[in-house]
């Protein structure tokens, strides 16, 4: 994350959606409002009154200037002005330690936020609380983000990704935010805001805006006061060592050891799936499987010869029944029905196929 400057306004008074305001402009033009004050590099200090169409500015550094808008509204506000870098606004200072530095790698990150989703009302259908597009962003950015953080620091992220749900038509972009730190050894996630609409107000829309509305308004979560957002999230899985700080928190998430390890276990086991397998256990499995397909295809000659047994010499039957007293032996069984299942484990035969073939041997007895 590189440090660029942003533009800071916080205001006091009557007319924002909150008598402390914040608005961050960052370089590429996009807008964000948030509550409270914002840390900053003082410029100058403003009265702004908006009566009207028509808003009048007096500043320390451009004096006077009048404004015409094309809405109507009313504000009287006092505000002060300066400078702050994306870093700065990334990372919070707090008054408990954490474990920052600290080392946690992307993938791990990813499995275990991947196990939160979020329901807007307790009788809807979950849906995941980051998309597969956050969760990459995620992973990539808040690793780096621990990694330079200090013990007195948390992470803050805001973020946006395309999501479905049956409150709107199509799927469309939402925003979420938070901090997240690492105390105790644990893995800390307080979700400040939650899929909020992205969508331009009607009067961005008559302003020629179709795309994305710039009067953001959203909370980065805080430790002291819970965020009030709509609807619930939800741990997927609840053996994942994943739950509230308590039950007044529902914002804020623990990530214990457990957590931890089973995102490492599920590691392990994609790295067993995905890699290939060795010579010597593919010669293995193939003799596997080339016995069991030897096996039953003596088993399907000796239904179809059955018939003409009584036909054949007398030492003949003999032989008949020597194998078909191998194929009833407990050892012989029980080694087909393990090889079959051993097959069936290392995903080689369905579970069809695995089904089929178990019949068939038990059909031999």
């Amino acid at each position: 994350m590189e440090n660029e400057k942003i533009k800071i306004y916080t205001e006091i008074g009557f007319g924002n959606s909150t008598f402390i305001n914040t608005e961050k402009e960052y370089p590429d033009g996009h807008e964000e409002r948030v509550p409270g004050f914002i840390k900053m590099d003082f410029k100058g200090a403003y009265l702004r009154i908006w009566f009207g169409r028509r808003v009048i500015i007096i500043s320390t550094i451009n004096g006077f200037k009048t404004q015409i808008k094309n809405r109507s509204a009313f504000k009287a506000l006092i505000g002060i002005q300066g400078w702050g870098s994306e870093r700065e606004q990334n990372t919070l200072k707090t008054k408990t330690l954490n474990n920052h530095p600290i080392k946690i790698q992307a993938n791990i990150l990813n499995r275990m936020l991947k196990q939160l989703s979020y329901k807007y009302d307790r009788d809807e259908t979950e849906i995941p609380l980051f998309s597969t597009k956050e969760l990459i962003l995620l992973s990539e950015y808040v690793p780096q983000a621990l990694m330079n953080a200090k013990a007195d620091e948390d992470v803050t992220f805001v973020i946006k990704g395309p999501h479905s749900s049956k409150r709107w038509i199509l799927q469309e972009d939402r925003l979420t935010s938070g901090r997240i730190f690492v105390s105790n050894n644990q893995l800390n996630l307080i979700i400040g805001s939650v899929q909020v609409n992205l969508q331009p107000t009607l009067e961005e829309r008559y302003a020629g805006n179709v795309w994305e509305t710039t009067k953001l308004i959203y909370d980065i979560g805080y430790r002291k006061k819970t965020a009030k957002y709509d609807g619930l999230i939800v741990v997927l899985n609840k053996n994942q060592g994943i739950y509230r700080k308590s039950n007044d928190r529902k914002d804020w998430f623990v990530f214990t050891n457990t957590a931890y390890k089973k995102a490492l276990s599920g590691e392990k086991g994609n790295n067993q799936n995905t890699n290939d397998v060795s010579n010597d256990q593919y010669e293995a499995l193939q003799q596997q499987i080339d016995t069991l397909q030897k096996q039953l295809n003596n088993k399907s000659n000796q239904k179809r010869v059955a018939p003409q047994r009584k036909q054949m010499p007398k030492k003949q039957p003999s032989v008949t029944q020597k194998n078909n007293t191998n194929d009833n032996n407990p050892r012989v069984v029980e080694q087909r029905l393990k090889t079959i299942e051993n097959l069936y484990n290392k995903g080689i035969l369905s579970k069809e196929e695995y089904q089929k073939k178990r019949n068939e041997i038990l059909k031999g007895l």
